[in-house]
């Protein structure tokens, strides 16, 4: 069965209309649907001239800025600026078939050849538009006739204003060196120079008007710095090659001895020194305000002549011929200042400058540090030397008994041998073999004396660590004579086996000494709890290859399994007396050496192994030039 589609209630199509209606009455709606307006421009010369591309883009920048309306720019040129003549109805003709069906709304005519061609035949073309003319003398527009539908802008080359710029920068000067073309406007150009020279009388005037473009340059070349050149326009030379004036300025300010003046802003920024000229971006700006008070159907004033030329100088040109920037009149605008690097390249000096500021104070700061760390170290060093030092004076103290019965003993003999020498002296016997003797005796006892004070003393006193190279053996045996006291006075039996073939280390014989003392009293307390027979501590020196070894053994119950990794920590200790700090100084020592100390347990006992780089890989070791 068919669906049947009913229509909308009249009320519903009634509120369609209104929502519809509501909508198209917004603004921004109308302008959309507003139809587009067309708007000519008619150029009397090349409408792709510099010039003429500023004052367009001015126009429709100000145009865009001022109408929401949409606007379609459509384009013809007569050119008879360069060309000469004037175009006939066949031309008003062509447009008009061109035309036919396009409204136009604005015709804006440039220049006096587009005006004259336009006026002439505006009631073929499109009688009912508005026009809005730009870049006619003031004297072509006061023939024009008054009509409401006519407005527009007057211009007149400033060449008076120009030449007295030139005379300020200029000062020495006394000729002008007029140079142009000979296309109709060039000769306009030349008139407006010769209206302006009976103003200044001082200088005289050459006017080159017709030679190549090359004759031009060089001529230029030629001459000096006390010459005005004034350029005009080269549209066409005398040989009919036709030129853009601006890339014919180019080529001669590439062989101009003296700077170059003009009236063009088109031309500012290559090669025009200075001159008194109306900025043509601004110009645009005004005759496109003109074009939106025609196409909102606004009444149009009367075409007027605005006095916008000012002084405009090229700060490069400038440098290139010398001329002090303090000639330059205060009211010109300066272009084209060449800041300096750090001016252009700110924000790259100041990263610059941000990154060797933070350089400066991270090396600074490094070096802080580097002072601290050595301060560091160096009280380190101290505390170092103050621990070995106290260290050996407890060694000292704990060797107290042993060494007083070393020293006691020779003494004893040597008081034994003076007292019986006198008892023989007395009793009028003593031979003199015998007293000879017991001077000897006396002697030998009191060398032995003296040995054990002069190794303790060496042991006990301060001193500055030296490295050098030293015999282990030696060190090891003056370590055993002075522990043999002890050994005697505990009852253990000291070995001593010297087997090292090469023994020669680099270090510090009191420091290894200590380290030797260190190792055999902690065997000395391992054999405490021996039978007195059975208590042996056997010290001995070998050859490892590239290192000398020492072994301390002892041959009592060894050290437990769980404490093996432990024994060289500071303050770790089974003894009950004990501090912890004797094997961790050892260590210590040895490390300082370019050593290693290590400890394992023997059937029976524990034994202690240092190993000593021999004295050339230990030179080579701390020898700062190796690292």
């Amino acid at each position: 069965m068919a669906r049947l589609v009913r229509p909308l209630p009249v009320l519903a199509s009634c509120l369609l209309l209104a929502v519809a209606a509501s909508v198209f009455a917004q603004p921004g709606v109308t302008a959309a649907v507003e139809r587009t307006a067309q708007v000519l421009v008619i150029t009397g010369s090349d409408p792709y001239l510099p010039g003429f591309a500023l004052i367009d883009r001015g126009m429709r920048t100000s145009v865009a800025g001022s109408t929401r309306r949409h606007v379609h720019w459509l384009y013809e040129s007569v050119d008879t600026a360069r060309f000469g003549g004037t175009p006939g109805p066949e031309v008003a003709e062509l447009y008009a078939r061109k035309y036919r069906d396009t409204r136009i709304d604005v015709v804006v005519l440039v220049t006096e050849p587009a005006a004259e061609f336009y006026l002439r035949y505006r009631d073929r073309l499109w009688p009912h538009a508005p026009v809005v003319v730009h870049t006619v003398s003031p004297a072509f527009a006061e023939q024009l006739p008054p009509a409401p539908w006519l407005t527009g802008l007057t211009t007149r080359e400033d060449a008076a204003g120009t030449l007295r710029i030139a005379q300020a920068l200029q000062p020495d000067a006394r000729r002008v060196l007029v140079v142009g073309g000979v296309a109709p406007f060039d000769m306009q150009q030349f008139d407006r120079v010769r209206e302006a020279a009976p103003q200044f009388d001082r200088l005289g005037f050459e006017y080159v008007a017709g030679p190549s473009l090359a004759t031009i340059a060089e001529r230029l070349a030629t001459e000096t710095r006390d010459t005005i050149v004034y350029y005009t326009t080269l549209f066409r030379d005398a040989s009919g090659d036709m030129y853009v004036p601006r890339d014919a300025l180019e080529v001669m300010v590439r062989s101009s001895a003296a700077p170059i003046y003009g009236t063009f802003d088109s031309q500012m920024g290559y090669g025009i020194a200075a001159g008194s000229m109306e900025p043509f971006g601004e110009r645009g700006e005004r005759v496109g305000a003109l074009v939106v008070r025609a196409l909102q159907g606004e009444a149009l004033p009367p075409i007027a002549t605005v006095a916008a030329s000012r002084c405009i100088v090229d700060a490069r040109q400038l440098k290139r011929y010398g001329i002090p920037s303090r000639r330059v009149p205060e009211d010109c605008e300066v272009r084209f200042v060449e800041a300096s690097p750090l001016r252009q390249y700110w924000w790259q000096a100041l990263l610059v400058a941000g990154v060797i500021a933070a350089q400066a104070v991270l090396i600074a700061q490094l070096m802080l540090q580097r002072r601290q760390r050595r301060l560091a170290e160096l009280r380190l060093q101290e505390n170092r030397s103050q621990l070995l030092h106290a260290s050996r004076l407890a060694v000292a103290g704990e060797l107290t008994a042993s060494i007083a019965h070393e020293i006691n003993q020779p003494l004893g003999a040597i008081l034994s041998n003076a007292q019986a020498a006198e008892m023989l002296i007395d009793s009028g016997r003593g031979a003199p073999a015998e007293l000879l003797q017991i001077l000897r005796d006396i002697r030998n006892d009191d060398l032995r004396a003296s040995q054990v004070i002069k190794r303790l003393r060496a042991l006990l006193a301060r001193h500055e660590v030296e490295l050098a190279p030293c015999d282990l053996n030696q060190i090891a045996g003056d370590a055993v004579a002075i522990l043999r006291g002890e050994a005697r006075r505990r009852g253990v039996t000291l070995e001593f086996a010297p087997d090292a073939r090469a023994p020669d280390v680099r270090g510090d014989p009191v420091q290894l000494q200590q380290v030797i003392i260190a190792l055999a009293l902690n065997a000395f307390d391992a054999s405490a709890d021996l039978p007195e027979g059975e208590r042996r501590v056997r010290i001995g020196t070998g050859d490892a290859g590239d290192d000398v070894a020492l072994a301390v053994r002892d041959f009592g119950a060894g050290i437990a399994e769980s404490d093996l990794p432990r024994v060289f920590d500071s303050f770790f200790t089974t003894k009950d007396q004990g501090m912890g700090l004797g094997l961790s100084i050892a260590r210590t020592i040895v490390d300082s050496h370019g050593g290693s100390i290590s400890v394992a347990n023997a059937e029976p006992g524990a034994e202690f192994r240092v190993a000593l780089p021999r004295v050339a890989q230990a030179s080579a070791l701390h020898d700062p030039k190796a690292t």
